[in-house]
């Protein structure tokens, strides 16, 4: 009899312990995120003083998700730059001008993941590339996961994602002002992802 509850401690531990660590599940789960369950934020400059802020207010993506083998997950994500949005109006229309997002010529920016790494329980680095004014660079993500539900249903949150990552504006055409703002963008990215 001891012997019989010690194997049902044993398995509940090892059920505990298997929905705790990230291979929960063995499928592959296709997930939607975007603007209405996530932001964009970004800041622009190289000071730590003097940084502008804004985000994009409507995104839309997929990530692909391989329990079974990470390097296959995906991610996809299409920004409509029209949606930009700082703190102040002027500088608004400033970032939709041609010197910078030329919204009419590039109404959208896409980020394509190529490769996806696991670097911890529940982080990763994701490479991409990122196409903005008609130019396409390479772009790495930091990412983690938490809040992760792998058997979610049909419509409901799957997980939640951060991520961070930096650009060299000037690598896409924008720049006007980089000897007095600075060059760097920095991105921050945090969405819930649903089946």
């Amino acid at each position: 009899m001891p012997d019989r509850a010690s194997r049902r401690l044993f398995l509940a531990a090892a059920a505990s312990a298997g929905v705790a660590s990230w291979p929960a599940a063995a499928d592959t789960a296709e997930l939607t995120i975007g603007s209405a369950r996530g932001t964009i934020d970004f800041a622009i400059g190289d000071s730590k003083i003097f940084r502008a802020t804004g985000s994009f207010r409507d995104w839309e993506g997929k990530v692909t998700v391989d329990d079974g083998d990470i390097p296959n997950s995906s991610v996809h994500v299409v920004v409509h730059t029209d949606s930009l949005d700082m703190l102040d109006e002027q500088q608004t229309t400033m970032l939709k001008d041609a010197d910078f997002f030329d919204v009419g010529r590039f109404p959208a920016m896409i980020y394509r993941s190529t490769a996806v790494a696991r670097t911890g329980e529940m982080t990763l680095h994701v490479e991409g590339v990122l196409t903005l004014r008609g130019i396409t660079r390479p772009m790495a993500l930091q990412a983690s996961v938490t809040n992760r539900v792998p058997d979610a249903r049909p419509g409901r949150r799957y997980a939640t994602f951060r991520a961070e990552g930096s650009l060299k504006r000037s690598e896409y055409g924008m720049t006007r002002y980089v000897d007095v703002v600075g060059d760097t963008v920095d991105i921050n990215i945090r969405t819930d992802a649903w089946r």
